[in-house]
């Protein structure tokens, strides 16, 4: 059995890593810009989690995201409005998450959601950066920031790899037949538009909401498919209760998604039936490129043809930082 390169499947034991951000100082109007964003805010402060950084209108996130995360980390301290719960809580706004992500705020104190989308212009980047109160959804500000592109590191590109946001369009249509009804929502421990760096482990969060069978495929840089779950680990038949959050790997599997190298944006896809799917892949075996290969043994034939749904999560994998 090949076992993936990038998403390392690792049976180990946890390990604690400590990723060191770059010792790059804030910028000085930073804290000034997230002041701003707070202006209308009913308390003095507010206490703030991460969402998800992505570029332009494709979703997709890139190593800038991580590495603006951790120039907004540095710019806190100095703003007198916004404080940075230093966590993701990207899918908090997600209905379909709202369970795991109420226990979140109550145990964090979290009451907003910093996010934003950044721009390629000719030779900067910008970020909008929005604020959004996480009891009731509503727009707190929105800010603009221009960083001039001689001041991100080589190792913090902004734009995606080549291809894939064509990746990204291809596996959100699969031809799969959606009755309504059922519906799958997938995401990471850092939301469905994350960045992790190297030797960071990764969590799927999955959930229906109604009894189904679940599959989840590993779409890497290069467009090799995987189904990674269920697998001999756990998971069984892969069914799953309605409304029931599952994280994988839980607390008891013997298993790991660790990050590694190659760099680059790769894919989760959540595949669901009402009804089993009626055949059975090898673990983690390669499946080729063709996105057609995650619908086999999905019937939706008949009169009475079950119903069929399908989620996508991005996530971008770069090099730690030290």
């Amino acid at each position: 059995m090949r076992k993936p390169t990038n998403l390392v499947f690792a049976l180990v034991s946890t390990l604690t890593l400590l990723i060191v951000p770059c010792a790059a100082q804030a910028p000085a109007g930073l804290p000034k810009i997230l002041d701003g964003l707070a202006e209308g805010y009913h308390m003095p402060s507010v206490l703030a989690a991460y969402g998800t950084f992505t570029y332009e209108f494709t979703g997709l996130p890139t190593p800038f995201s991580r590495w603006l995360e951790d120039r907004l980390t540095e710019a806190a301290p100095k703003s007198s409005r916004v404080r940075i719960l230093n966590r993701n809580a990207a899918s908090a706004l997600d209905p379909a998450f709202k369970e795991i992500y109420g226990s979140f705020l109550r145990e964090t104190g979290a009451e907003a959601l910093l996010h934003g989308t950044f721009f390629k212009e000719s030779r900067a980047i910008r970020v909008r950066l929005e604020l959004t109160d996480l009891s009731s959804g509503t727009l707190l500000g929105a800010s603009d920031w221009r960083i001039e592109s001689r001041e991100i590191p080589d190792y913090a590109p902004a734009v995606p790899a080549k291809g894939a946001a064509v990746r990204a369009r291809e596996l959100a249509r699969l031809g799969v037949a959606i009755p309504e009804g059922l519906t799958v929502s997938v995401t990471t421990d850092r939301g469905p538009g994350a960045a992790y760096r190297d030797g960071e482990d990764m969590e799927i969060i999955v959930t229906v909401n109604k009894d189904a069978y679940v599959r989840l495929y590993h779409v890497d840089g290069s467009g090799r498919i995987r189904m990674i779950w269920p697998n001999a680990f756990g998971g069984g038949d892969g069914r799953v209760p309605g409304g029931q959050i599952v994280r994988l790997p839980g607390p008891t599997d013997p298993f790991r998604f660790r990050m590694g190298p190659p760099y680059g944006t790769e894919f989760i896809k959540a595949l669901a039936s009402t009804t089993p799917f009626q055949n059975k892949e090898a673990d983690f075996t390669d499946l080729g490129l063709d996105s057609r290969v995650m619908t086999r043994g999905l019937s939706v034939v008949g009169e009475k043809a079950p119903e069929a749904a399908e989620a996508l999560a991005s996530y971008n994998i770069g090099p730690s930082v030290r």
